[in-house]
């Protein structure tokens, strides 16, 4: 075993000890993740509604690598390691519509289908095979309105986007996700590790201490955390009765908010009337993106465009705490004075089945 694995998670919580801090303040551990995990976990890169016609692409970063996703002349969607086979120009930057990949360093042109097609003034080159050059593949698969990419299955028993799903589509159906459209966006750079931020997210151990606003959304006292194979669920009633402070009202049969954590890094937050994706990406050990998107059926008509300011306000306010603590908590995980913590049986099993994912991923062959 790598020793740098050579603690365990106990598979029993109330025994269990959390990952070291080393996990978090070593840089070697991320360069690990990105061979171990994010480049064998579905990755979610974009929305369908982003390639509305053959030829139209975006381009991505999964596992710390440059990958573009394209839909081909036959409206099929592919993806591809964003880098020429001569000498690592682009093939491809931002996102756009296009007949053909052309290298942005010395032109070499590729087909949509990933198949070399031209590369200037290399008639002399000896034994050159260009069916052998063209672009290097990944996998490309959608659910409702979204697209994920893996980039390696190395097992037989790598999951596929269902399996690490599970309920997900059957509890949401009835949200109707993939017809509700973009309604907003932000990004936040936060001076933590990946895991500090999604450590806070999987459990609710936190919201009366941290989240006032929230706690006055959701009724914490029937707070509750699920967890399955590769995901996990935090639901709470959304309290009932008037107040002018709360965003929420509960009604009908869309009366809980929904946090659903999908290993490794993707959240869904489903309310009554929206949808926001938070994707996280490690920038380096201790830097971390977290992407913020919004989604509603309605984001034209006046009172929608209320509601979402409304909603993204709360939001913002929500993560701007969030950040507060994770930064807090990546500057203290370097103390000689702390290592491994203890978990809270009751409050943070979703902390702990993350943990157990991460350290079962990072020791796969």
């Amino acid at each position: 075993m790598d020793e740098r694995l050579s603690f365990r998670i106990d598979e029993r919580i109330a025994h269990a000890e959390t990952l070291p801090s080393s996990c978090y303040t070593e840089p070697e551990y991320l360069k690990m993740e990105e061979e171990r995990i994010f480049s064998r976990t579905w990755q979610l890169v974009g929305r369908f509604d982003q390639l509305p016609e053959p030829g139209s692409y975006i381009s991505a970063t999964v596992g710390g690598e440059p990958v573009v996703i394209v839909r081909d002349q036959a409206g099929h969607l592919r993806g591809f390691i964003n880098i020429c086979r001569h000498r690592a120009g682009p093939i491809a930057t931002g996102s756009g519509c296009i007949e053909r990949f052309r290298c942005g360093y010395h032109g070499w042109t590729y087909d949509l289908t990933g198949r070399l097609i031209g590369q200037p003034d290399f008639q002399e080159v000896a034994d050159f095979d260009r069916e052998m050059m063209g672009l290097i593949p990944i996998e490309v698969t959608r659910w409702e309105g979204f697209i994920f990419a893996r980039l390696q299955r190395l097992q037989t028993n790598d999951p596929t986007l269902a399996e690490m799903l599970g309920e997900i589509p059957s509890v949401t159906s009835s949200y109707e996700l993939g017809s509700m459209r973009l309604a907003g966006r932000r990004d936040y750079t936060i001076d933590c590790n990946w895991k500090v931020y999604v450590d806070n997210y999987v459990e609710g151990y936190h919201v009366p201490i941290i989240h006032p606003s929230l706690m006055r959304e959701i009724d914490y006292r029937q707070y509750r955390t699920i967890t399955s194979r590769y995901h996990s669920r935090q639901d709470a009633p959304i309290r009932t009765g008037e107040d002018q402070r709360r965003r929420y009202t509960a009604s009908g049969d869309h009366s809980d908010a929904l946090y659903f954590w999908i290993f490794p890094n993707l959240m869904l937050n489903i309310y009554p009337d929206n949808l926001s994706t938070n994707l996280i990406v490690p920038l380096d050990h201790e830097r971390t993106l977290t992407i913020f998107e919004w989604y509603f059926h309605d984001i034209e008509s006046p009172s929608a465009k209320e509601r979402i300011a409304a909603t993204i306000s709360l939001s913002d306010e929500i993560q701007q705490e969030d950040i507060t603590i994770c930064e807090t908590v990546q500057r203290r995980l370097g103390s000689r004075y702390y290592d491994r913590g203890r978990y809270s049986p009751q409050m943070e099993n979703g902390l702990h089945h993350f943990h157990s994912l991460w350290f079962e991923w990072m020791n796969r062959e």
